[in-house]
């Protein structure tokens, strides 16, 4: 299969990469690039089969939506672009998304303690409500539903997806991880006992080939790392360092996990990889500042 992985250099995308160049071929688009230099005629030439659109401006301050904002321009604009240069083909298209469509949701109410932290009373499934609270999660709805446009496309969410590197960028992941190996405090809230539901990007790589080679199309699905990745923060942290610094401040972040049935029924993909025997790997790579794999 011939991959056309937009936001190839970005955290997420380098781990897409590698495990896309095992048994695909890959082609990178990046800021350089420009997402909207992309024509029919280069799909047509390099002969793609799927498109990954990882491309995305992340803006969680801003409350309301605004047109014409970098959030609008990237998120938005750059699903109808590629809309127009997908028309009349039938390349694969997955559209990645976030948990941040549909906004805090879990209460004080709908969790309960055990020895490994906090634990849902239910997962978050594909029919929750759009809630988002940020021009970040409100970009992502309209891309979302500018992507059904394409009848060969899906809509990816995810809530914590994660690679094996260090990276300039990163997520939660990374900048806890960095905080703890380099023996700083780590500030939680909840004194880290929310949960959550890491998903490896092989994992999340598996699922897009999965999709493509089923035909699956048309569907606004949860990737998470299902039941056996659930971790506290807490426990993610001192696993990377058991001596980390962990300092609780006030917030009412009480976890977050998604659902995953409908991945499974749609295509049998259930995620392989375990959290717990990648956090010493990444622990690793951040100390030496690794970003990438290093047999290039």
């Amino acid at each position: 299969m011939k991959i056309l992985l937009i936001g190839h250099k970005g955290y997420l995308g380098r781990g897409l990469n590698e495990y896309f160049q095992k048994n695909n071929e890959v082609i990178g688009w990046d800021i350089e690039e420009d997402i909207f230099a992309l024509t029919v005629d280069f799909l047509r030439k390099e002969k793609i089969d799927m498109i990954v659109n990882l491309a995305v401006a992340v803006d969680r301050k801003t409350p309301n939506y605004h047109v014409g904002s970098v959030s609008d321009h990237v998120n938005v604009d750059g699903a109808k672009h590629l809309v127009e240069i997908l028309k009349g083909t039938e390349i694969t298209w997955i559209q990645m998304s976030t948990r941040e469509v549909l906004g805090p949701i879990y209460t004080a109410a709908d969790v309960f303690p055990t020895e490994n932290g906090l634990r849902p009373k239910f997962l978050v499934n594909e029919e929750a409500p759009y809630v988002p609270f940020n021009l970040y999660g409100k970009s992502k709805i309209i891309s979302e539903f500018i992507s059904e446009s394409h009848p060969f496309s899906n809509v990816i969410r995810l809530t914590t997806c994660y690679t094996d590197y260090d990276h300039p960028a990163g997520n939660w992941v990374v900048s806890l991880v960095r905080a703890a190996v380099n023996n700083k405090p780590v500030t939680l809230t909840q004194g880290g006992l929310q949960f959550r539901d890491p998903l490896h990007t092989d994992d999340l790589g598996r699922l897009m080939e999965l999709l493509h080679e089923k035909k699956v199309y048309g569907h606004k699905i949860h990737a998470g790392g299902g039941d056996l990745n659930m971790i506290c923060l807490k426990d993610f942290i001192l696993k990377a360092n058991p001596k980390a610094n962990i300092e609780n401040i006030p917030g009412g972040d009480f976890g977050f996990a998604f659902d995953i049935i409908k991945a499974n029924q749609l295509t049998g993909w259930k995620p392989k990889v375990l959290v717990q025997d990648k956090i010493p790997v990444i622990a690793e790579n951040i100390r030496r500042g690794i970003c990438e794999p290093q047999n290039k």
